[in-house]
């Protein structure tokens, strides 16, 4: 069964999505970082243009270093400090579970949040890596498979799980103080904070983008259905009355909000992301605003 349903044309989304990049880009300026030398502010010091402090001079320090001005006034030798500048590290995780692509409109956002977030990291001078993760089931992908679509087959490949399982992000190798962007649907039961805790181990920044239907938020359903498992293709038949959907919506909505009320307690910016509206509105309706993406 292919992962993307065969309306979708990947080439076009990440066509798209790149000039999305342009655009927008990750909150990635507002914070210190640690890193290969780059041009984001580090938490040590380093040889920027960006002074940070004086201090005295110690034997290894590097002779440019010192402020001769002081030397000449006082007889004793101090170094100017200036901030280290650093490359960030972006680490992508993609959740692959069947439901992200149960709809086309779904699908298609999905993948755009995914090629965007690569290339605004690169675009940032931001080290980006990506991992798909499906339940307990996780890969890393080489920028080489992003960029030609191989990773939806690499996806494809990847064991079946249960239609409840939870993205396992403890077992990802984050690189300490990296930022962690995850990108899903959220739809597992299980509690928003284990995936909160994984996110943010090691010191990490999070940001957490989820890409919905209205198939799933509004559905509108009255009557007979049949209702199909996006895990294991399985099929059930359902009547689905007023009282029914009422109990649909609620559920969907205390879901949601336990998932807001996580990630504002772990001030992690995150914003549901509309799959039928164009890409620009539905990201300034709620991921502007929460600093979940900015303007480039």
């Amino acid at each position: 069964m292919s992962l993307l349903p065969p309306s979708v044309d990947s080439d076009a989304i990440a066509t798209r999505a790149r000039r999305y990049a342009d655009l927008f880009t990750l909150p990635l300026k507002d914070r210190n970082w640690r890193g290969n030398p780059g041009d984001y502010a580090g938490l040590g010091v380093g040889s920027s243009l960006d002074f940070q402090d004086h201090r005295n001079y110690l034997p290894g320090d590097d002779p440019r270093h010192i402020n001769w001005q002081a030397y000449a006034r006082t007889g004793d030798y101090s170094l100017k400090l200036y901030r280290e500048e650093v490359r960030p590290v972006v680490e992508i995780v993609f959740d692959v579970s069947g439901s992200m692509f149960a709809v086309p409109e779904k699908a298609a956002r999905a993948v755009e949040l995914l090629i965007f977030c690569h290339t605004a990291a690169e675009k940032a001078g931001a080290s980006a890596h990506l991992y798909l993760v499906k339940g307990a089931h996780a890969k890393p992908i080489e920028n080489h498979s992003l960029i030609s679509g191989h990773w939806s087959g690499i996806a494809e490949e990847m064991p079946d799980t249960d239609s409840s399982a939870e993205p396992k992000l403890s077992a990802l190798p984050f690189r300490a103080r990296s930022m962690r962007v995850l990108v899903s649907d959220l739809l597992f039961p299980a509690p928003p904070e284990t995936t909160v805790r994984a996110l943010q181990h090691g010191n990490g920044r999070a940001v957490v983008l989820c890409p919905y239907s209205q198939t799933e938020s509004d559905p509108g359903w009255d009557g007979n259905y049949e209702f199909v498992d996006t895990e294991t293709s399985t099929r059930h038949d359902r009547r689905v009355d007023p009282s029914l959907l009422r109990r649909y919506l609620e559920t969907y909505r205390r879901h949601f909000d336990r998932w807001k009320a996580a990630a504002i307690r772990a001030r992690i910016p995150l914003a549901r992301i509309s799959a039928e509206r164009p890409f620009e509105e539905a990201v300034k309706r709620e991921a502007i605003p929460a600093d979940a993406i900015q303007l480039a």
